[in-house]
C-alpha cells in the first residue's frame, strides 16, 4: 500500500474520530434551540395558566427560550392534530388536559392518532370536577336544580369543555336523575376560563367544570357537589354519589378529573431515549423548586411529579371509562 493511501486512511479515521466527538458533544448539548410548547387549549384555562407557568420555569433550567402557541378547538383535538404534525425531534412538545382530552378525541372524532402516539411526560394538576350553579339562582340543593330540569327538559343551560371528563360527568348526571341527554341545554366552550365566565355572568345556569381551577369565580357561584370520592375542602358541597345515595338513586364512576401535564412525541422518546429522561428530570427539578411551588400555590395550581409511567398508567385506566359512553359527550 502507498504512502499516499495510509496517509489518507490516516486522515480519514482521524475525521471520523472527530466527528463522532461532534456528534456526541451535540447530543450532550440538547437543547440547542427554542423549544415550543402546543397550548391545545384557550388562553385563560387552567392548561393555559399552567403551561405559561411551566415554560417560563424550564427555559431558565434548560437554558433555551421556550415558547408557548395556543392551538384551540374541538376540546383540544385541534391542538393535539396540530402538534402530531410538528417535527419528533423534541423541538416541540404538547401542554394541554393530557387526560381526558386526547382519550376524548380518539373515541369521539375519528383522530387519527392513538394513545400511542404520545410519550406522557407527566400529569403534573389533576382535579376533581365541580358541579355549580350561578349564585342569583334560587336553588339551594343540587336535587333542587334537576328538579327544575326536569319541570323544564331544555330551559337550563350548563357550560362545558366539549370532551372533557365535566363534559362526560353532566351526561352521567342526567342520566343517574334518568333524564334524557338534551334535558339540559349542553353549550361547549374551547377553555374553562371561558366555560367559567359564562357561569359566573349568567350567561349559563350552571357549569360542570374542575374544581380547583373554579376557585377563582368562588363568589359568583354556588357548589352543589362534587365528582370526587370524598369531599374537598375548598367546596362545602356533597360528593355526586352522596346526593344520589340520598335520593336512592344508582351511583356513577367517579373519574379523574382533568389532568394538565405534558407530552412528547413517541419518537422522541424511543429516538433520542437521553434526551426525553433529561427532558423529564428538567420538569422533574423544575416542580421541586420551593419558590415555584409557592407560586402556584398562591396561583391554585397543582404541582405533582407523577412520572412518565404512573401518568400513563392513569390515562390508560381512565380510557376504559370514557369508552363506556363513547359517541355520548
Amino acid at each position: 500500500m502507498s504512502f499516499r493511501k495510509l496517509k489518507y486512511l490516516a486522515l480519514s479515521a482521524a475525521l471520523g474520530v472527530s466527528m463522532l466527538g461532534v456528534n456526541a458533544q451535540a447530543a450532550d448539548d440538547w437543547p440547542d434551540q427554542q423549544i415550543t410548547f402546543v397550548i391545545a387549549l384557550g388562553p385563560g384555562g387552567s392548561a393555559d395558566r399552567t403551561a405559561r407557568l411551566v415554560a417560563q420555569r424550564m427555559q431558565d433550567k434548560l437554558g433555551v427560550p421556550i415558547r408557548a402557541v395556543n392551538q384551540q378547538g374541538g376540546g383540544g383535538h385541534v391542538g393535539h392534530t396540530y402538534f402530531m404534525g410538528m417535527p419528533k425531534d423534541g423541538t416541540t412538545f404538547l401542554f394541554t388536559s393530557i387526560h381526558p382530552y386526547i382519550s376524548s378525541a380518539i373515541l369521539n372524532k375519528d383522530a387519527s392518532y392513538t394513545l400511542d402516539d404520545f410519550a406522557f411526560v407527566n400529569g403534573q394538576w389533576t382535579d376533581r370536577d365541580l358541579f355549580a350553579i350561578n349564585k342569583d339562582l334560587p336553588f339551594e340543593t343540587l336535587e333542587e336544580f334537576m328538579q327544575s330540569v326536569a319541570d323544564n327538559p331544555g330551559k337550563h343551560r350548563v357550560s362545558v369543555v366539549p370532551g372533557s371528563t365535566g363534559h362526560l360527568n353532566t351526561i352521567l348526571l342526567l342520566e343517574a336523575f334518568g333524564l334524557d341527554d338534551d334535558a339540559l341545554n349542553i353549550v361547549t366552550y374551547e377553555s374553562g376560563g371561558a366555560a367559567r365566565t359564562a357561569v359566573s355572568g349568567g350567561q349559563v345556569d350552571m357549569t360542570v367544570l374542575a374544581a380547583d381551577g373554579s376557585v377563582s369565580i368562588k363568589e359568583f357561584i354556588r357548589p352543589l357537589a362534587v365528582a370526587s370520592d370524598d369531599r374537598l375542602d375548598e367546596w362545602d358541597a356533597p360528593t355526586l354519589n352522596e346526593v344520589l345515595e340520598a335520593n336512592n338513586l344508582d351511583t356513577v364512576p367517579v373519574l379523574v378529573g382533568s389532568m394538565r401535564g405534558l407530552a412528547a412525541h413517541k419518537e422522541f422518546k424511543e429516538e433520542y431515549p437521553e434526551r426525553f429522561e433529561k427532558f423529564a428530570q428538567a420538569y422533574e427539578e423544575v416542580l421541586a423548586d420551593p419558590d415555584f411551588r409557592q407560586q402556584l400555590q398562591e396561583q391554585m395550581i397543582g404541582a405533582d411529579w407523577l412520572g412518565p409511567e404512573k401518568t400513563t398508567e392513569i390515562i390508560l385506566n381512565n380510557y376504559k371509562i370514557l369508552e363506556d359512553y363513547q359517541g355520548r359527550y
